[in-house]
């Protein structure tokens, strides 16, 4: 701290009044330089945020959208598969009803026959291999 000379006939307290000024001066000073580099500071960070809530903001843009035409082509799938799965339907039915007797609805027929006659014949008590096989005694 720099001190006042001090004059014959001034007040001591009235010196000290003026050194104590004079201090916070030269620290209201210094204070002020950091004020200054911390607003800067406070600059920098706000264009870095800024920077990087607007590439946030884009990239959850573009996966909304891509979300969106990913929805949109899964549906569309969906769609046509119901679609191709109503018109096999309705040729089927047409067919079923156009020929009863044709070789694409044997099988169902055959199913339906196979379904009533599951029990086994309980008349066989042994597996008969026929006589083609030979035991070596």
């Amino acid at each position: 701290m720099k001190k006042i000379r001090v004059r014959k006939g001034r007040n001591p307290r009235y010196t000290e009044a003026l050194n104590i000024a004079s201090e916070n001066n030269k620290l209201l000073k210094e204070n002020a330089n950091e004020n200054f580099n911390n607003v800067v500071d406070l600059a920098d960070i706000k264009s870095d945020l800024k920077r990087l809530s607007g590439r946030v903001v884009q990239r959850n843009e573009n996966l909304t959208d891509a979300y969106i035409k990913l929805s949109s082509r899964y549906w569309d799938i969906i769609n046509r598969l119901e679609s191709r799965e109503a018109r096999l339907d309705l040729v089927t039915n047409q067919l079923k009803n156009y020929v009863p007797d044709h070789w694409l609805f044997e099988d169902e027929q055959t199913d339906s026959e196979d379904n009533t006659n599951e029990e086994p014949d309980p008349k066989q008590m042994e597996f008969d291999f026929g006589s083609g096989l030979e035991t070596k005694h």
